[in-house]
């Protein structure tokens, strides 16, 4: 086993060694399907070294990515040298220009600060989708291969296993969905549709959840 961890401020190796050694995402929704009909390019945080961003790229979808792990972006690079990729912590991107769609996919967007960079590159009349683990699943149990060490109404402490036979170790914020509303308006954003995996029964039941907002046309 292989412990790692995700600490943008000081990226840790072994989590970019971990990440190019996954499998291109085979699923790429709901991503895929939002991308239709949207001016590119798409902004891409949290990119990585391209589990997702590469079958996205071969689909069609022009990118920019971002991400704060030098590691991850020097995969990613090797494979898709032409995306525009940025070294940044996304609390404090400014690429200067706004786009018609912003993507974070993984729990980026977990605190205020990264929301609200990602809503301030979302032009009037675009939108944003991200995704955030479901505070619901983690208070029944989570998984086998993800373990609640512990969990409060703000954070949990959590053990996840992957294919590669690392083991991350992480301190995450939680998001609960009925809250999600209220967030998105003190950056700006409007909520359009909050769902979870399409296999699961229930949105307790699925272990992440999508949010999909919107910032309103000037009146």
């Amino acid at each position: 086993m292989k412990a790692v961890r995700d600490d943008p401020s000081h990226p840790d190796p072994g989590f970019a060694e971990l990440y190019a050694a996954l499998q291109y995402a085979s699923d790429l929704e709901p991503w895929l399907s939002l991308t239709a009909g949207t001016r590119p390019p798409v902004l891409y945080l949290g990119i990585g070294a391209g589990r997702l961003a590469v079958p996205l790229a071969e689909a069609g979808v022009e990118l920019v990515g971002v991400d704060a792990h030098p590691g991850m972006l020097a995969t990613l690079r090797l494979r898709l040298p032409r995306v525009e990729a940025h070294l940044a912590l996304v609390e404090e991107l400014d690429l200067g220009r706004t786009f018609d769609l912003v993507i974070a996919p993984s729990s980026l967007l977990e605190t205020e600060p990264p929301l609200a960079a990602a809503a301030r590159h979302v032009r009037p009349g675009g939108k944003l989708v991200y995704e955030l683990l479901n505070p619901h699943w983690l208070d029944v149990g989570g998984s086998e291969s993800c373990r609640v060490l512990r969990l409060d109404r703000g954070s949990a402490q959590i053990e996840v296993d992957y294919p590669t036979g690392h083991t991350q170790h992480a301190e995450v914020r939680l998001n609960w969905p009925e809250e999600v509303e209220e967030r998105l308006a003190r950056v700006g954003l409007e909520l359009t549709r909050l769902w979870g995996r399409p296999e699961a029964e229930s949105l307790a039941e699925s272990a992440v959840y999508f949010v999909l907002a919107e910032r309103p046309e000037p009146a």
